[in-house]
């Protein structure tokens, strides 16, 4: 029992304590020796940082040169870059108007040719009548075509109306154009120009001969079999001539 009242007073007793003697630098000390080391580290930081070019022999200065001709070159370039693409977008634009220009010009030459020709056969006609002597009594009609207009559904028409034997006054009457269509195996009629246009749609005046051509167009999904053209009188509208033309 001595034993274990010994032990408890050695434990929780007043001489249970026990005292350690450190020395102890002052807080401000410690603030001014933390101030100095973090100012030496800053300053190799910035040490090395600054003189990093020397130790790798890396030229600072060179490099900026380098990046100053690089970006004066890159300026260079992109200015050249976009004069070239001006200079491609013009030639493009006078590329299109010479390809128009071009096609107009073939347009127009077709369009010369078709029309020499078509008076070439008048002109050969009417020679053909004068070298004869003689002209068809009445109303005549001559170089009679019909043809596409080269357009899907269009078609052109062109003709010489003459007038024959005495010809005491000029003729006064219309061209009437009725063109036979075939729409879905049904087949129809479509005149030009239309009846209720009047006496003066069409209408021709002559006393020896007067050429004479249009253009018409047939309904969608429509294919044209024939074409009766036809001269009438004016006034009253009594046929004076039809002639027929089948479009193979």
């Amino acid at each position: 029992m001595r034993g274990i009242a010994r032990r408890l007073r050695s434990t929780f007793g007043m001489r249970s304590a026990r005292m350690t003697i450190r020395s102890q630098m002052a807080w401000y000390w410690r603030w001014l020796v933390t101030l100095l080391m973090m100012a030496v580290v800053a300053c190799v930081v910035w040490w090395l940082v600054e003189n990093s070019y020397r130790i790798t022999g890396f030229n600072f200065q060179e490099a900026r040169e380098q990046m100053a001709a690089l970006g004066e070159e890159n300026r260079i370039l992109k200015r050249d870059l976009e004069t070239a693409k001006s200079s491609l977008t013009e030639r493009d634009r006078q590329l299109q108007i010479e390809k128009s220009s071009q096609s107009e010009l073939a347009r127009t030459v077709t369009q010369l040719q078709d029309e020499n020709s078509t008076l070439k056969e008048d002109l050969s006609f009417l020679r053909n009548i004068m070298s004869s002597g003689t002209t068809p009594e009445g109303i005549a009609i001559s170089n009679l075509k019909v043809e596409s207009d080269g357009k899907p559904l269009e078609f052109r028409y062109r003709m010489l109306l003459t007038q024959g034997g005495q010809r005491k006054q000029d003729f006064k009457g219309k061209v009437q154009v009725v063109a036979r269509v075939e729409e879905k195996n049904v087949l129809t009629t479509v005149t030009y120009p239309d009846p209720a246009a009047g006496e003066t749609a069409g209408g021709v005046e002559f006393r020896f001969y007067q050429k004479v051509e249009g253009r018409f167009r047939i309904p969608d999904g429509a294919v044209l079999r024939s074409v009766d053209v036809r001269v009438l009188q004016s006034p009253g509208g009594q046929v004076k001539l039809s002639r027929t033309v089948n479009i193979p």
